[in-house]
């Protein structure tokens, strides 16, 4: 009985570590917009979840940390994955170019070849 306890033990601890490996791999697949998001609530909670009585009081005396350290921390956390994102937009080593936003004329500078920025 004890040996097929142990490996039933065995059985269901790998099954854990490669469960935590998979949720890993499934949040690193996050959409952009979703990932600054979550960046930006990370510490400091959004109106609604701090306007209830725990956050009044936690704002006041601070249990998880007062709100200028949560921005800093969240402010932190923006930037490296601004930092990240643009990593891996120019690790392709080509040059990104978007087109202009409409506006009610009908070319821009950019695409005039008659025109040099540099002279």
């Amino acid at each position: 009985m004890s040996i097929k306890f142990t490996k039933l033990t065995k059985v269901l601890v790998i099954a854990t570590i490669t469960s935590l490996f998979s949720m890993k791999a499934k949040a690193e697949m996050m959409p952009l917009d979703e990932a600054f998001e979550e960046a930006y609530f990370t510490k400091g909670k959004n109106a609604f979840q701090q306007s209830n009585i725990f956050g009044q009081i936690n704002t006041i005396l601070g249990f998880t940390g007062f709100a200028d350290q949560h921005i800093t921390s969240d402010g932190k956390a923006v930037d490296n994955l601004y930092q990240k994102g643009m990593e891996q937009q120019t690790a392709t080593g080509m040059r990104i170019i978007t087109r202009d936003l409409a506006n009610p004329y009908d070319t821009s500078l950019r695409e005039n070849p008659s025109y040099s920025a540099i002279k």
